[in-house]
């Protein structure tokens, strides 16, 4: 077996004499097995991608979840270039800009306008300013451990931000709407809305999903306070359920979604959603940033959307996260080795028992990059739906050596 990053390894040593830190967080190999995992892609194609050493792998990061119909798509790759052909940015915005907001209008049930940004934060950000519009109200109420962006609201760092800008940010445990329940109680006059994550997808835990009756009891507790419901179904959507992945656990209707990732299949494009009730609200939100104008990111996301639909995407995602959680589950009891696999199977995650460095889980994924399949250690996988069976064989080949590996080496 040869797997040489020797290249990957000096790019990383040279780029941090022109980029503080080299490569930022989450991708930086020192976040993955270093040494082993490569640090910089020459290409991408499908479920798979080349490191600059010329090493192939499957790839079940998916670019951080942004990709779920596989690199490269041609269809979606095609509207993208037809339309940056007639414009892209530009000093107005392109007729896209109807387009696709009536689009998704008639997409997304039960949300009844759009507004567009970048990055999940900005979906995400304009969300709670909505939300704070429409109450008359600061406080924005989070999951501990969830993440919904990198602005200074909500980030989890405090470094170079003032406390004043989270003074008015509550938190509760995810599955604690007890909890929840007396904290909007208490607070009801300063929250103006809570805002979930679709399903439990945290960093370097297990990961966990909301049980039955979940969002509607949250949308009760809501609507008691006088607050609203966001979801933020950034990292989430179109990978579980078309309409917004709390469809998958319940029927109550948030006031607002926040998408990104998936909707473009890589391309920079999020989107905040809203019902009517809160339009007016919506329209006060100074709201304006010079790339949230280019039109290809909507063709491409009009594109892929479609491509979801047609081509029964996210049922295949289901199915091959599905064999791999079982695989993994099977082999680790095979090799007597304890491990918890959780999360939707869209979205999985292993985590080894007796690790709470996380070392072991960094050695196997590590082992698994030596032969070609990229598994992020610390972080939820994400599965495609350009896989194949074939894909699927070779994976789970490659973890049951991986596991027999752990059982001699660790223990």
């Amino acid at each position: 077996m040869s797997h040489d990053v020797s290249k990957s390894y000096e790019m990383f040593k040279e780029v941090q004499d022109y980029v503080p830190g080299g490569v930022n967080f989450p991708r930086t190999p020192l976040f993955l097995t270093y040494g082993v995992h490569p640090a910089f892609i020459q290409r991408t194609k499908g479920a798979r991608f080349w490191d600059v050493d010329g090493n192939e792998y499957i790839d079940y990061m998916c670019s951080f979840g942004a990709v779920g119909i596989g690199y490269n798509h041609p269809a979606v790759d095609e509207a993208y270039n037809k339309q940056l052909a007639l414009s892209n940015s530009s000093t107005l915005p392109s007729f896209q800009w109807l387009e696709f907001a009536k689009f998704l209008v008639g997409e997304i049930p039960y949300m009844d306008w759009t507004v567009y940004g970048k990055n999940g934060s900005d979906a995400t950000t304009f969300a709670a300013m909505a939300a704070r519009a429409h109450t008359g109200k600061n406080g924005i109420v989070m999951a501990n451990n969830s993440y919904h962006g990198l602005h200074n609201w909500c980030i989890h760092s405090d470094v170079g931000i003032p406390a004043e800008y989270k003074s008015h940010v509550y938190h509760y445990d995810y599955h604690d709407l007890e909890g929840l329940g007396k904290l909007m109680e208490e607070k009801k006059d300063e929250i103006a809305a809570v805002f979930l994550l679709p399903l439990g997808h945290w960093a370097m835990m297990n990961q966990t999903e909301p049980q039955p009756g979940y969002f509607e009891t949250v949308r009760e507790i809501c609507d008691k306070a006088g607050a609203l419901m966001l979801i933020d179904d950034v990292r989430a959507g179109f990978r579980v359920h078309y309409e917004g992945t709390h469809c998958h656990y319940g029927k109550a209707n948030p006031d607002i979604i926040c998408f990104g990732k998936t909707i473009a299949n890589g391309y920079p494009l999020s989107v905040a959603m809203g019902t009517k009730a809160i339009m007016e609200s919506a329209k006060k939100v100074y709201w304006s940033g010079t790339h949230f104008y280019s039109a290809a990111p909507m063709a491409a996301a009009r594109a892929c959307m479609t491509e979801i639909k047609a081509s029964g995407a996210i049922e295949k995602i289901r199915l091959f996260g599905e064999k791999l959680q079982a695989g993994l589950r099977e082999q680790a009891k095979l090799h007597e080795v304890e491990v918890t696999v959780s999360g939707h199977p869209a979205m999985p995650y292993m985590l080894f028992g007796e690790d709470p460095s996380l070392e072991k889980m960094r050695f196997f994924c590590g082992e698994a990059a030596k032969r070609g399949i990229f598994l992020h250690p610390h972080h939820n996988w994400f599965i495609s739906s350009s896989l194949t069976e074939e894909d699927m064989d070779k994976t789970l080949e490659v973890t049951d050596q991986c596991f027999k590996i752990v059982a001699e080496q660790k223990g």
